[in-house]
């Protein structure tokens, strides 16, 4: 690895270190359950109540007093009819007693009668007609294993954790629905200002003049920001004038908390972004990380605030902030962001020139005879943006690593579903 350049994991380290310094863990604000998704909580939520709430059937049936047994539930009539003294719904409570040759119609979700112990499911039953009194009667058709019954506080007891920090998900919300909460304390959003530098750049929509191409690292950080669950803010594309960015960069510093710049990191003659942000007090933590696409890369702070310097070309963007920027932001949002990674055998064999760098290749996986692989996609170079829209994930080759087999076995963080 050359010297000057460094280790993406070091890197990682540095911007993590970076988020947590500036999280404020008082930054929060009590929004709406149904509100809540994609936002961030950074404090432990318990569980308010017993989970179920009390002795519940499992499923439509008959409850009834079982003796359990090596081989199951024992009938505890002789020929296995028993009379139907009650029926209970969901959210119905009844003190029926069941006695001897007694079973009461249960419902899934429905409380347990007292003296009754299991549920035999409605599946398993017949109808055996009526008794001369005229009380319905069932026979039990096959041998239950297993109570059916769910015990009050078998899920979840009040006062047991419910969820550690977190970017709440659907299941998370509905686990804090059963719980009883109808607001969280969630972290503020980051505000991430962006910001667009280059000559060629065009806006969207706008006629495109000759040698010039459309920004795109602008929309799709904005779209990774905003996925990432900050409140974003996007400046537009500048041209490379350094009076210019100052003002742009200016700005943007005094009204964000991150910001994110792409281009103007290189060593080019126009690559004007790490002098400004020194002129405007940031100081820099890093500049060259030993990582392919991303190596430009620059990171720097000014007290509590951010700049994330990011090459041009999109997916250098697009890697390095799926790989430091993202982590950054959840930092600050007083949680860890665990990137779901799979370690899968190769399709084909992979081979490169130069092992001096970390390198991410967009890949897809597959299933073949032998279980899932990846496969790394045809790919010529980080400004080659069409590959990303088809990657399921970056495939990592680490330093030193100039060929692997097919069949070897690589790490693939997860870019998309």
């Amino acid at each position: 690895m050359d010297s000057g350049l460094l280790h993406p994991d070091e890197a990682l380290n540095l911007v993590v270190r970076a988020g947590r310094s500036a999280h404020d863990p008082s930054a929060v604000e009590r929004i709406d359950l149904r509100a809540a998704l994609g936002r961030t909580i950074s404090t432990p939520v318990f569980a308010s109540v017993d989970q179920p709430p009390f002795d519940k059937s499992a499923m439509d049936g008959f409850a009834w007093s079982a003796h359990e047994s090596v081989h199951g539930f024992v009938r505890n009539s002789p020929d296995s009819v028993f009379r139907v003294v009650d029926t209970i719904a969901a959210g119905e409570g009844r003190e029926t007693p069941t006695g001897e040759g007694e079973v009461v119609r249960i419902m899934t979700g429905a409380p347990i009668p007292p003296g009754a112990n299991a549920v035999q499911r409605v599946e398993w039953t017949e109808n055996a007609g009526r008794a001369g009194d005229g009380v319905e009667l069932v026979r039990f058709t096959a041998r239950e294993t297993i109570s059916n019954v769910i015990r009050r506080g078998e899920n979840q007891k009040a006062g047991e954790l419910l969820l550690g920090p977190r970017i709440l998900h659907p299941q998370d919300i509905g686990l804090l629905a059963s719980s009883g909460y109808a607001y969280v304390d969630a972290a503020l959003r980051p505000k991430v200002g962006i910001v667009s530098t280059g000559d060629e750049l065009a806006a969207p929509g706008s006629p495109l003049g000759p040698f010039h191409i459309y920004d795109s690292n602008g929309p799709a950080l904005c779209a990774q920001a905003q996925d990432s669950g900050c409140d974003v803010r996007f400046y537009g594309a500048f041209p490379d004038d350094e009076p210019a960015l100052t003002e742009a960069l200016g700005k943007a510093l005094g009204e964000n908390d991150v910001v994110l710049v792409s281009g103007g990191v290189s060593m080019g003659e126009f690559d004007f972004v790490p002098k400004i942000l020194a002129d405007l007090g940031v100081r820099r933590v890093f500049h060259r990380v030993a990582m392919r696409p991303g190596k430009p890369t620059w990171f720097g702070t000014r007290g509590g605030k951010a700049v994330f310097g990011l090459p041009g070309n999109p997916v250098s963007t697009f890697v390095n902030f799926e790989f430091l920027v993202k982590a950054h932001l959840a930092a600050r949002m007083g949680i860890e962001r665990h990137v779901p990674t799979l370690r899968a055998k190769l399709a084909v064999p992979l081979a490169r020139k130069g092992s001096d760098r970390v390198e991410f290749l967009p890949a897809v996986f597959e299933n073949d005879e032998t279980g899932l692989a990846v496969r790394p996609l045809r790919y010529h170079g980080s400004s080659m943006l069409s590959v990303l829209a088809e990657a399921q994930g970056l495939l990592r080759m680490e330093i030193g690593t100039e060929r692997i087999e097919a069949g070897g076995i690589v790490d693939v963080r997860l870019v998309r579903a």
